[in-house]
């Protein structure tokens, strides 16, 4: 299991925590899960149940260092190509939504969860889910094409 997802991990870790804890909480992630490996029953992804524990050592780690979580600001001094120059513009359309709709975007199509699985992760329903995953990907579209100036919606 670790050698399987322990890169998902990580990189969860280190969009919700400062990098130079991410693999902390990595290590922390997968000890919580050894520690509970009795309790754990083979439903869903083993990859939900272990970003329900990563989101959970990052919300504590933020708690013990006396901040709030949050995502981690994505790098702005990029210079793009022309190859690379609509993946900077998504990345940039990303990081400008709310901590919730990106990590539910992240969750859903970065880390490949189904909706109900994501859901389990942030602690909602997957009705929620559906609705922030909606919200969110409104709102990337729009900042991905705004809406021409003077024209009335």
């Amino acid at each position: 299991m670790v050698e399987r997802h322990y890169e998902d991990v990580l990189a969860y870790c280190r969009r919700h925590a400062p990098v130079s804890a991410a693999e902390d909480l990595t290590q922390e992630t997968f000890l919580r899960f050894v520690r509970r490996a009795e309790a754990y029953d083979e439903r869903g992804k083993p990859l939900a149940l272990l970003l329900t524990i990563a989101r959970n050592a990052c919300i504590d780690a933020a708690r013990s260092a006396g901040r709030a979580p949050s995502f981690v600001e994505l790098d702005k001094g990029l210079e793009p190509s022309q190859s690379d120059s609509y993946a900077v513009e998504l990345e940039s359309a990303l990081a400008s939504l709310p901590p919730d709709e990106r990590e539910a975007l992240e969750l859903r199509f970065d880390q490949g969860l189904g909706v109900a699985e994501a859901a389990s992760v942030m602690g909602m329903s997957r009705f929620a889910m559906n609705r922030l995953l909606k919200r969110a990907l409104a709102h990337a579209r729009s900042a991905l094409a705004p809406e021409p100036k003077g024209r009335l919606k």
